[in-house]
């Protein structure tokens, strides 16, 4: 259980389990049993060693401070090395931990996951440089001392910068602004309805309070983090990727308009030259009717994002879940792995990252009031589940050159492998 998590007040779609679906899994295929010695980390392996992406493809999950869980150290490194080819840290990279004081920046606790990751053989992603949420209390206290003016010459330019030029040209990619849209956006709201309709910080002074004093009228602040991100880059001399990273979008869960609203950023910034690289679709899901994405429209999202020229990334994936039935596992299972084929199959998404490895260091106990959660692929003592050796045998059809399976989250009556 995270102690931060009071600060990732994040909406979960929460519905009824009024049912849940036979499916078919490629576990259940000869091929695909027996398993168990082969770790995921191996197969990485293979997939970027015969380049079956073009670039490397990366399998990750988030690193807490290692305070939260020591009981648990000797597991994550191990897992971070036979398991996962990428880690973000959970909090210690954001905004409130990497300038507790306005022009002091302390970057230690980040680095030091960041060395973690490396000297673990993985690659290591950036997270946050910019979110309502989670910044620091010289900030979130004393909002009204700052003009708009200030915030966007001064205060983001030097957040932004100063964290990317110092975490180093190592990085693959940067969540440069994290959250920015609006839960209750509609179709055919702008971009500036999309962001100032959030009724946040930095549009308001006060979080949640419409009533507060306007800062920002619109989403220049945007525009200001990307470009001072960019900057950053460019002075390190790195090709890092620079992502709008948000929740409850990519597709047909469970807002389109959001979805909408993430493409307006994306074509505005890019007409306007602003430098963006792509969108980290947030993808916390539950083994539930209508809780998730479908294949199909996993797919066509990241159809749109290439034809747009920019990647996609499923970021902070969990699948919670309503029981801990076999049928309930399965279907977790199932989702878990058609999320892992869209990103896969697609030519433009090469990261994939889990938020949280484990289910006792997860933040759904703290977050979801209903089911038995157990969102990640492995159990409370550090177990793989069904859900892992279904990632694993996704992973292994695609190392071996196999065709993309069909959308088995649908049910077998829809599709039986």
């Amino acid at each position: 259980m995270r102690p931060t998590i009071a600060f990732l007040a994040l909406p979960i779609v929460v519905h009824a389990a009024s049912f849940t679906p036979e499916v078919s899994l490629l576990t259940d295929l000869p091929h695909f049993q027996g398993l168990e010695k082969t770790t995921i980390r191996s197969v990485l392996n293979i997939i970027n060693g015969k380049k079956l992406k073009g670039t490397p493809f990366y399998f990750g999950s988030t690193l807490a401070d290692p305070s939260v869980a020591p009981q648990n150290a000797a597991w994550t490194s191990a897992r971070f090395k036979d398991t996962f080819n990428l880690a973000v840290a959970e909090n210690n990279c954001k905004w409130f931990s990497n300038e507790p004081a306005q022009g002091v920046f302390n970057l230690t606790a980040c680095a030091s996951l960041r060395d973690f990751a490396f000297q673990s053989g993985d690659a290591f992603r950036g997270h946050n440089t910019f979110w309502h949420s989670q910044r620091p209390d010289w900030l979130a206290n004393n909002t009204l001392n700052f003009t708009v003016e200030q915030l966007n010459k001064t205060i983001i330019p030097n957040a932004v910068q100063t964290v990317i030029e110092g975490l180093g040209p190592r990085l693959i990619s940067w969540d440069v602004v994290n959250e920015a849209i609006s839960d209750g956006a509609t179709l055919g709201m702008s971009l500036t309805e999309c962001v100032v309709n959030a009724s946040r910080w930095p549009n308001f002074a006060i979080d949640g309070n419409a009533s507060s004093p306007v800062l920002f009228p619109d989403s220049s602040f945007i525009n200001t983090a990307f470009l001072n991100a960019d900057k950053a880059r460019k002075k390190i001399g790195s090709d890092l990727l620079l992502f709008y990273n948000d929740y409850n979008g990519g597709g047909d869960f469970p807002s389109q308009a959001k979805t909408e609203c993430a493409f307006k950023m994306l074509t505005q910034l890019k007409s306007s030259g602003v430098p963006i690289d792509g969108i980290g679709i947030q993808s916390h899901y539950s083994a539930n009717p209508q809780a998730f994405p479908s294949k199909a429209s996993a797919h066509f999202t990241m159809d749109r994002l290439k034809n747009i020229g920019v990647m996609g990334a499923i970021t902070e994936l969990d699948v919670w879940l309503p029981d801990n039935s076999t049928e309930s596992l399965r279907w977790q299972a199932s989702i878990f792995g058609d999320i892992l084929d869209s990103c896969l199959f697609s030519s433009n998404c090469n990261e994939f990252t889990l938020w949280d490895p484990r289910d006792d260091e997860s933040w759904l106990d703290s977050i979801v009031s209903t089911g038995v959660h157990m969102g990640t692929l492995f159990d409370a003592s550090g177990n793989p589940k069904l859900p892992y050796f279904e990632v694993l045998a996704r992973l292994t059809n695609f190392a071996q050159g196999g065709a993309e399976p069909c959308a088995t989250s649908g049910g077998t009556s829809v599709c039986v492998l």
